[in-house]
């Protein structure tokens, strides 16, 4: 039960970037615990394993936000209690290796999970939406190669400089891996053969639908029809979604004392691009 059945939207927590110290804070009000306590009750053992192998406090922080966050997001759409979120079935079998690490999979849904820094993105639709989402923090530099490996040779041509150029590569960074993420290829495709078309051409320019673009080139057949939008993570962090075709969305937004879902400002949230970040 819970499928999220024919859909005409799909819901996110997103914004300016969900901080993951509010979904953990979340989950330990609901369960009057601290110290994470109460999130790590609301996810599977297999959740619990995956954020316990990261090494670094911050990352087993932000994975574990990440896990509970989509439970949380699914137990929203489909009407139930947020204490009910460890029952929630999610499937993170990896399809080529069978480890428990593969994107998330919810019968008769669409779900997507990112988490980058202290900011954690997730997206639940219906299944024929085929989500992917993507966020970013801004580094201060890029590694050597970046250009060759993501950047179609169009892209990189039209690069801006300076600080500009870095914000405008990791942009089209999270389209593509939300593009990629979408058809379940990951980061096993190539993203440097990967265009998606500018916001001058083949966008979608009314609203709800403000701001989605379709893929331009790809040899991956599954790409030919998948869209992507930028939406608004604020001024360190570049943020996008990917699906079948362009679909309004609902977006959440967590604070330590609940979430509840908000009315976008389309133009400002699914439509604009990040802003340069400050140094």
């Amino acid at each position: 039960g819970g499928a999220i059945k024919g859909a005409n939207r799909f819901d996110t927590f997103w914004g300016a970037g969900e901080e993951a110290r509010d979904v953990l804070a979340t989950g330990d009000r609901l369960l009057g615990s601290t110290g994470g306590a109460g999130a790590a009750s609301l996810v599977s053992a297999a959740d619990r394993a995956a954020a316990d192998s990261r090494r670094a406090d911050l990352d087993r922080r932000r994975t574990l936000a990440g896990r509970l966050a989509l439970r949380f997001l699914a137990c929203a759409v489909q009407g139930r209690s947020w204490s009910d979120a460890a029952s929630v079935p999610v499937d993170r079998t990896c399809e080529h290796c069978s480890a428990p690490h593969g994107r998330p999979r919810i019968a008769g849904s669409s779900a997507s999970t990112s988490t980058s820094g202290r900011l954690v993105l997730v997206a639940v639709g219906d299944d024929a939406a085929r989500l992917g989402v993507d966020v970013e923090e801004y580094p201060e530099t890029l590694w050597d190669g970046f250009d060759d490996y993501a950047l179609h040779p169009s892209e990189r041509a039209a690069m801006p400089t300076g600080r500009d150029g870095l914000v405008r590569r990791v942009q089209v960074w999270t389209d593509k891996e939300a593009l990629l993420k979408s058809v379940g290829v990951g980061l096993r495709g190539e993203p440097s053969g990967l265009r998606v078309a500018a916001a001058s051409a083949g966008v979608t320019t009314a609203a709800p639908l403000l701001g989605w673009r379709p893929v331009a080139q790809s040899a991956d057949p599954r790409l030919a029809t998948a869209w992507t939008v930028t939406i608004n993570a604020g001024r360190r962090a570049a943020a996008s979604i990917a699906a079948a075709h362009p679909t309004p969305i609902r977006p959440w937004r967590m604070d330590r004392q609940g979430a509840e879902p908000v009315q976008p400002d389309v133009r400002r949230d699914t439509a604009a691009s990040v802003p340069a970040a400050t140094a």
